[in-house]
């Protein structure tokens, strides 16, 4: 099943779980999900790309902008590989050993929950 494809079946029906949502930001791989989340959920979907994806617009004859070399961070798309990184020094979620989903989405919560404890635990500084 395509990630996408995926998505919907994941989403479905949770506009009236969380109704506060109101964005969603994906990668460009959920392109084609941005007509079903407006129609079906109400919600709009950002996709985050650099300034050079798909053309710049410029006066004729105008020298064209350097891009830039090497790693460039995109907006909005560090926040799910910070995440991943978090989630990911707990040992059991580092590889998918899970026979269950619903072992594997209990170690979420556990790795969340320790996160946010650590957290709120915290002397002021």
């Amino acid at each position: 099943l395509h990630d996408r494809a995926g998505a919907e079946l994941l989403l479905e029906g949770l506009q009236h779980l969380f109704p506060a949502i109101e964005r969603m930001w994906a990668d460009t791989a959920y392109r084609g999900l941005k007509d079903w989340l407006r129609n079906v959920l109400g919600w709009q979907l950002s996709i985050p790309q650099h300034w050079w994806s798909g053309g710049t617009w410029m006066r004729a004859g105008a020298e064209p902008p350097t891009r830039p070399s090497g790693f460039q961070v995109l907006a909005r798309r560090w926040v799910v590989e910070r995440t991943i990184g978090w989630l990911t020094t707990n040992r059991r979620l580092a590889k998918d050993y899970e026979r269950l989903v619903e072992t594997g989405e209990m170690l979420l919560y556990l790795a969340m929950s320790r996160i946010l404890l650590r957290r709120l635990t915290r002397k002021e500084r």
